[in-house]
């Protein structure tokens, strides 16, 4: 039987402060910071991990604090666009984007996305967010309001004085994890090849823009439900993009445990694909590969999880480490500027 995968693990992306970042992501989108830790390939940065009340893989996000020195990374081809979390209904969506102005944030949309309705932010950073309906693949299409030119204003958005004052995010709102991942590509003819013939994903739809030149295809399981799709916008004119500030620096896709990861190393190495050896990010083990279009992707295990350090109930409070960093515990401290966090 052919290995497969879960679905979404996480995402991780780069941000320039991890005061700010704690800010948004905890006081704005209502996230658990659910761990405090570092790169482990390089201690100097934290390495925060935000998601629902128990990090459960799906609900993840994580950064790497590698401060304004990296520079901004430019989205374009080869980089993921941006990506979406899933809220409950057409109600919370509209509540959401009262929201987010409410808190200084420029919002577009809603629009229909054929299966889904969604609106776009960003965060402090500029990452470009999605907030959508729980829809799933089949009729999914950006068609009427492309990705690839979302009009953000510069100006900070006022806050309409008709609109009732929001005093904290409701349980109504609370987001339910991840929804979907869109990035950009020139079309490679690769693409389909690689997602739905060696990661035995399903090509749930593809779009053909006509003149325009660009297309889309969606891949994901059972149908591209929410938290297991990645949609490949292809134009041939788009620009190469870079990892940077602001920009995604890898996905990663959930497997059963251990044994299931080695089968799944086995099947791409037999590919000719490159892959790292299996490598222990203590609350789970990982490895890395790139797609056809230059993406780095991960396949990560679902346990242990986060409490192996921590009681659930004080997840993220104090730094963590690995035991192999932990009789350098002290330097790395010095070396890390405090993380202001919300009132």
């Amino acid at each position: 039987m052919e290995p497969r995968i879960q679905g979404l693990h996480h995402i991780t992306a780069i941000t320039s402060d991890a005061s700010s970042a704690v800010n948004f992501y905890t006081r704005v989108l209502g996230l658990r910071l659910v761990k405090k830790t570092v790169n482990f390939d390089d201690p100097s940065a934290y390495h925060l991990y935000f998601g629902d009340e128990k990090g459960n893989p799906g609900t993840l996000i994580t950064f790497f604090d590698w401060g304004k020195s990296i520079g901004f990374g430019q989205v374009g081809a080869g980089v993921t666009h941006h990506f979406a979390f899933t809220t409950q209904d057409h109600g919370s969506l509209a509540t959401w984007k009262d929201w987010l102005e409410q808190n200084r944030v420029s919002v577009l949309g809603p629009f229909d996305r054929g299966s889904f309705k969604s609106l776009y932010f960003r965060d402090p950073d500029g990452l470009v967010l999605e907030i959508a309906t729980p829809g799933n693949g089949v009729d999914y299409s950006d068609a009427p309001h492309s990705e690839l030119i979302l009009p953000f204003d510069s100006d900070t958005p006022s806050v309409k004085p008709h609109v009732p004052q929001i005093r904290e995010i409701s349980i109504e709102m609370k987001l339910q994890g991840l929804h979907h991942v869109t990035a950009l590509a020139h079309g490679s003819s690769q693409t389909r090849e690689f997602f739905a013939r060696i990661l035995n994903m399903e090509l749930v739809k593809a779009n053909q823009r006509g003149s325009s030149g660009t297309a889309q295809q969606v891949f994901g399981l059972e149908g591209g439900r929410p938290g297991s799709m990645l949609s490949f916008v292809e134009s041939p004119s788009v620009p190469h993009g870079t990892v940077g500030i602001g920009t995604v620096h890898h996905i990663a896709f959930a497997v059963e445990d251990e044994d299931v990861q080695l089968q799944w190393r086995e099947r791409l190495l037999a590919r000719g694909i490159h892959v790292t050896p299996v490598l222990d990010r203590k609350y789970f083990k990982s490895i890395y590969f790139r797609e056809p279009n230059g993406i780095l992707l991960e396949l990560a295990t679902i346990p242990p999880g986060f409490g192996v350090d921590e009681p659930m109930e004080a997840l993220g409070q104090s730094l963590t480490l690995p035991n192999w960093l932990e009789s350098r515990r002290r330097s790395i401290e010095a070396s890390l500027e405090p993380i202001a966090l919300p009132a």
